[in-house]
């Protein structure tokens, strides 16, 4: 495994511990989110808030990490999400996370998930 590789399976297993410190640990100090919708959130204290929010709202979150890819501060992920939110019920996603990795950090994360096909009957 490259370290790009290594630096995002952490990411993805303290995700799915919903260790927040650990989530926020794999963020560089300039950390940038960009979501499926293009809003941009920028700078630690925010990427803390979003995974905390995102904990709370879907407290069985669980991402699946089915590729991954890294090198030259580069990485991609593509994971399978699953979760139930309360008012909403479960909600299932696919897609790639496109990361920018400086100084063994993540640096940004664009997501590009979207809501997972229906399964066949």
């Amino acid at each position: 495994m490259t370290p790009e590789e290594q630096l995002i399976q952490q990411y993805f297993d303290a995700f799915n511990r919903h260790d927040l410190d650990g989530v926020v640990a794999c963020f560089h100090e300039e950390a940038v989110l960009v979501g499926p919708n293009g809003k941009r959130l920028v700078g630690l204290a925010e990427v803390r808030r979003s995974y905390e929010t995102e904990f709370a709202l879907f407290p069985d979150a669980h991402c699946d990490l089915r590729v991954c890819t890294g090198n030259d501060g580069c990485g991609v992920a593509e994971s399978f999400f699953s979760g139930t939110h309360g008012r909403r019920g479960r909600i299932e996603a696919i897609g790639a996370e496109v990361m920018e990795i400086v100084d063994g950090k993540i640096k940004e994360i664009r997501d590009h998930h979207q809501p997972a096909p229906a399964k066949a009957a």
